[in-house]
């Protein structure tokens, strides 16, 4: 206990004249039952006013109501040190109130519990102390001081603590209204009060202490507790539809207890969102964002802007072949049975099986994010003996000029950080075909390959969502994030359509068609990788017809590519396949348009979802 804290009753608090004269005096309800309504009035500048002089309770004194007599004796708790609380009132016949006590809060004993025994008990708080104020109610309202006792048995709050003392805490309602707006956002508990620290100017002028704040937050959670979670959730949803017509959820219960296992949801936005572009499709488990400790799965894609947009959402009971199973084909139901071209997800293999199952033609690819995650808890030892291997492991992954080129490097790979026997390595060469770029061109995948995508989600979902969700709380927090997302993609078309890209070279017509065709960002794609031409070169490798067939060669690196073009109805293929898994065409295929004169692009080769 702070050394500076006064004991109650010490001389040096009250002044020993009013001491004497007034407060140690114990008058009988008799002799102030004279008291007239018209006794003078502690008015509000006397009791609130700016004066640091401390104003005694005294007998006496009259208050126009119930909230300015607790003012005024909190006030005066507030500068000596203690808290007070409201205890018994007295009746009159007709149930109106004659009398009433506040008290200090150590006032009493604390009981025992009527039930059981309490193991370990709190510090106790009480002391029996016999400080209080009485009033006697006229029926006319006037609260009139009848009693005082001044004196403490108990050692009383030094002025750097007194704002800690209960009475001297209080929640307005505008503190409760920014606490709320700044939970909404995202903030968590201790940078809300934070928050307060600096806007009051520091801890000792804040009205209300960090545990406050925290209960008050804690209180308003409470509207979803878990008894009734599932109620509240189905009330929400069910809110839900009748603002968005076309918003979708399906819950699985458990056959054995009828709790939820399973569910999933998705808005009319994200619906119509995957009829454009839910041609590629990222699906990951790896959060676990909620109570119930229940995996937390987005379904992902990319827009025009090549902006990461959600397609809906799921809670799973379990990560077993079933769960997806079902997830999937409620997810298909919802989309009007659209497959994916391509779906992306962690390697798992029970998702593996289901995704066969539920979308057979749908290329699988694992995402590279995770692959990278789990090379660096399984090679770790690798990793921290040699610096370079990470690039080296990344830029093999990436490499897309052939089959045969990549099986080269890869063994070099290995021999070079001897890594030949590794069962992880094994495993993971066992499953190239979902990885290495060099597969993964014989499907389109919106440029979905890149880890950014999903690091960046990742982290979005971990500052948005708190630990120990419950699903109402869940399912708002994730339309935040659908919203956040959607306010981007807004940015970006209005952007893309109140102002184009200038080309490099302005009157070059294929970069001016282009920039007028394409969204910023893809244009800006474009523009580099026709940049890129002029680093190859070409030498025409057959003529067939009206089909030409070119050798393109990177003037550095082993580059090759074989392209083919047709100059009668001006189509064209590469075999690195940049067109066909990504929706712009490749450096290679740029060369042999400038080649043969090709100065516009065709539109057969301007895809749509990039406009």
């Amino acid at each position: 206990m702070a050394t500076s804290s006064a004991l109650a009753g010490d001389k040096t608090i009250h002044a020993p004249d009013e001491r004497a004269s007034t407060f140690t005096a114990i008058q009988s309800s008799s002799n102030l039952s004279t008291l007239k309504a018209s006794s003078t009035m502690a008015n509000s500048n006397e009791v609130h006013g700016t004066s640091s002089e401390l104003l005694f309770p005294k007998i006496g004194m009259a208050f126009k109501s119930e909230e300015d007599a607790y003012e005024f004796y909190n006030e005066y708790a507030g500068k000596i040190g203690f808290s007070i609380r409201k205890s018994h009132s007295k009746l009159r016949p007709d149930k109106s109130v004659y009398q009433k006590h506040i008290v200090c809060s150590n006032e009493g004993e604390r009981g025992t519990h009527s039930k059981h025994d309490t193991l370990k008990q709190n510090a106790a708080t009480r002391s029996s102390c016999d400080a209080r104020i009485q009033f006697s109610i006229t029926r006319e309202g006037v609260w009139t001081v009848q009693k005082v006792v001044l004196e403490h048995n108990h050692y009383l709050a030094s002025p750097d603590k007194r704002h800690m003392l209960r009475s001297q805490r209080r929640f307005v309602e505008s503190d409760k209204l920014v606490i709320g707006h700044m939970r909404e956002a995202g903030l968590k508990p201790a940078q809300v009060f934070k928050f307060f620290k600096q806007w009051y100017g520091g801890p000792q002028h804040v009205p209300f202490l960090r545990v406050d704040s925290n209960n008050y937050i804690g209180r308003e959670r409470k509207k979803y507790l878990d008894v009734n979670d599932a109620q509240t959730m189905l009330e929400f949803l069910k809110n839900k539809q009748l603002e968005d017509p076309s918003f979708v959820y399906a819950i699985q219960l458990d056959e054995q207890d009828c709790r939820i296992a399973n569910f999933f949801w998705a808005d009319g936005q994200s619906i119509m969102d995957y009829a454009c572009f839910g041609d590629a499709l990222s699906f990951d488990t790896t959060f676990q964002t909620n109570k119930f400790e229940m995996p937390f799965a987005p379904l992902l894609g990319t827009n025009h802007h090549k902006q990461t947009i959600l397609f809906g959402a799921a809670l799973l009971f379990d990560e077993t072949t079933d769960s997806f199973i079902w997830l999937f084909n409620t997810f298909l139901t919802a989309m009007s049975g659209k497959r994916p071209v391509t779906i992306f997800t962690d390697q798992c293999a029970a998702m593996a099986k289901a995704i066969d199952k539920v979308f057979p033609g749908t290329k699988h690819r694992l995402c590279l994010w995770h692959i990278y995650q789990n090379a660096a808890k399984h090679l770790s030892h690798v990793i921290s003996n040699h610096p370079r291997f990470l690039a080296d492991f990344k830029r093999v992954v990436y490499l897309e000029n052939s089959v045969a080129y990549f099986e080269k490097k890869w063994q070099e790979l290995l021999i070079t950080y001897d890594l030949v026997e590794n069962s992880w390595i094994q495993t993971l060469y066992g499953l190239r075909e979902k990885w290495a770029a060099v597969y993964r061109n014989d499907s389109f995948s919106a440029d979905m390959t890149s880890t950014q995508r999903s690091e960046g989600m990742n982290n979005v979902f971990k500052k948005q969502f708190r630990k120990k969700l419950c699903l109402s709380e869940l399912v708002v927090e994730y339309e935040k994030c659908a919203a956040s997302l959607r306010e981007n993609e807004l940015d970006a078309d209005f952007k893309s359509r109140k102002s184009k890209l200038v080309p490099f070279v302005r009157n070059l017509p294929m970069l001016k068609t282009t920039a007028e065709s394409y969204t910023r960002r893809i244009y800006t794609d474009f523009e580099e990788e026709f940049k890129q031409q002029h680093l190859v070169k070409c030498e025409i490798v057959s003529t067939v017809g009206t089909v030409r067939t070119y050798k393109v060669m990177a003037m550095q690196f082993e580059d090759d590519a074989l392209v083919t073009f047709n100059h009668e109805n001006v189509t064209i293929s590469c075999s690195c396949r940049k067109y066909e898994s990504k929706g712009l065409l490749c450096k290679h295929a740029l060369r042999v348009f400038n080649i043969n004169e090709v100065i516009t692009l065709p539109s057969q080769y301007i895809l749509h979802r990039w406009t």
